[in-house]
């Protein structure tokens, strides 16, 4: 009987915690999941930043096709609110995220930035995404 208690009290933990009803804004379910983005929009800025001669639209569709070449996922993404999470990185957990965040600048330029809470994961993104663009926009 004790056990059934203790596995119905902690089942209901769970399912509050879950839900939201018992969770701070820093720390709910979403960001146990990897889906809250609050933390990557933070580290942006200590992300690595470049601007591109290249429409918003391109270099948003760019930055997929290199992650896809790269065999990197798009977790999230949402070309409206201009992000991409990206996971998958060699050497890494696979699950360590980078947030690819677009701004447009003018018509031909757009702002790409790139954060991660792991610093060795931020640099292979720069490396990988700022080098595959760079080769992108030469073969013009």
């Amino acid at each position: 009987m004790a056990k059934a208690v203790k596995l119905f009290l902690c089942s209901l933990c769970i399912v509050a915690f879950a839900s939201g009803c018992v969770s701070s804004s820093k720390y709910n379910f979403a960001s146990l999941i990897g889906y809250n983005m609050a933390d990557l929009r933070e580290a942006k800025d200590s992300g690595k930043i470049r601007t591109f001669s290249m429409s918003y639209d391109e270099a948003y569709e760019k930055v997929k096709a290199i992650l896809a070449e790269n065999d990197l996922f798009a977790f999230r993404a949402s070309k409206k609110h201009g992000y991409i999470v990206a996971v998958n990185f060699q050497k890494q957990v696979n699950t360590t995220r980078v947030g690819i965040f677009f701004e447009k600048v003018s018509e031909s330029e757009t702002k790409i930035t790139l954060s991660s809470l792991s610093s060795p994961t931020l640099e292979q993104a720069a490396g990988i995404i700022f080098s595959g663009l760079e080769a992108k926009d030469q073969a013009k």
